[in-house]
This record gives structure tokens, sequence and C-alpha cells, in this order.
């Protein structure tokens, strides 16, 4: 048997035989050699057998434990028969239910009628920048001597800050303040302006 870099049973030092007796002894350890490995190989067969019969078994126990379960639930039936004291506690759980769900169907409606007056608040205030750009567009004369005779209403910094920069060009226009800028220099410009009123 050749010696090589994939031979694995290359091991140890060959000594070329050069007798009868020295050929003799390496069979007998080639031999005795070969026993070992297949005793190793058979315990290791047996442990591999054990271990998937062990697997084997719990499975099987699993799956028994499982299917007599789900026999037995059909065979019981599905009524169900409570006591006083349970239906009792069924009740009583069912009206805390409805309670909480009258409550929030009732926030919700007051959501929903304070988003519509909302709303509704700010179509207005919509309208009446709209009327006041219609009017704005008539003659320069006319458009003073109404801001001169009309009274300006007082702006709240959250509706200076919810403004539009073209809305706020308007109502910088109404208080006769410089339009120019971005829209930062225009919403500090009328919060500066509603502060000093």
């Amino acid at each position: 048997m050749a010696r090589g870099k994939f031979n694995k049973r290359g091991g140890g030092k060959r000594v070329d035989a050069q007798s009868a007796d020295e050929i003799e002894q390496r069979n007998q350890r080639l031999a005795e050699f070969e026993e070992q490995r297949a005793q190793r190989r058979a315990e290791e067969a047996e442990e591999g057998e054990e271990e998937e019969a062990e697997k084997e078994d719990d499975a099987t126990e699993k799956a028994g434990a499982t299917k007599p379960a789900s026999k037995e639930e059909p065979e019981k039936g599905p009524v169900r028969v409570t006591t006083d004291e349970e239906h009792k506690r069924n009740l009583s759980k069912l009206e805390a239910v409805r309670k909480r769900r009258e409550v929030a169907e009732a926030r919700r409606k007051v959501d929903e009628e304070a988003a519509a007056a909302i709303e509704a608040e700010q179509a207005m205030k919509a309208a009446r920048l709209q009327e006041d750009h219609d009017d704005d567009d008539d003659d320069k004369k006319k458009k003073k001597k109404k801001s001169k005779e009309k009274t300006i209403p007082k702006l709240t910094k959250i509706e200076i800050k919810k403004m539009k920069p073209a809305q706020m060009k308007e109502a910088l226009k109404e208080r006769e303040l410089d339009i120019q800028g971005n829209a930062k220099a225009l919403t500090q410009r009328l919060i500066d302006y509603e502060a000093a009123r």
C-alpha cells in the first residue's frame, strides 16, 4: 500500500519487511486494527439506532397523547352547561363590555362634532379671506378707505402659524405691513404685530 498525501492509513513509520516473520507481524497488526475499527463502527451504529428508536417512541407518545384528546373532544359535545354563578358572571362581563362600547361611541361622536366645528370655523375663515382677497382686486383707493374704516380681526399665535404664506401676506396687507420675505419672516412679523396690539 502506497503512502501518500491523501492516504489515511499510512500512519507511523513504514518499514519494508525483510523476512516472513516481519510480514506476518505486519499482517497481524493490520488485522487487529481492522477488528477494532469494525467493533467501533458497530457500537456507533447501535447507539444511532437506539437514539432513533427513542425519537420514534417520543414522537409516537406525543402523537398518541394528542390523538386521543382530539377524539375525546367531539365525544363531549359542543354544549357546555354552566352554573348560575358562571351565568351571572358572564352576564356582568357582557354588561361591562356594553358600557365600554357606549362610552367609546359617545367619545367618538363628541370628537366628530368637535372636528366638524373646527372645519366649519376654518371654512368661515377661508371664506372671509377669499372675500377680502376679492375686495382687494378693486381700486386701490377704495381699498385704502375700506381698510381704514373696517376693524382688523385679532389673530392668535396658533392661527398665524396655521396660515399659508399667501394668507399671511393678505393679513399683512390688511395691517399695512411689509409683505416681503419667507414664511418664517412673515410669521414673525404677524406675531410681533399682534403681540403689540
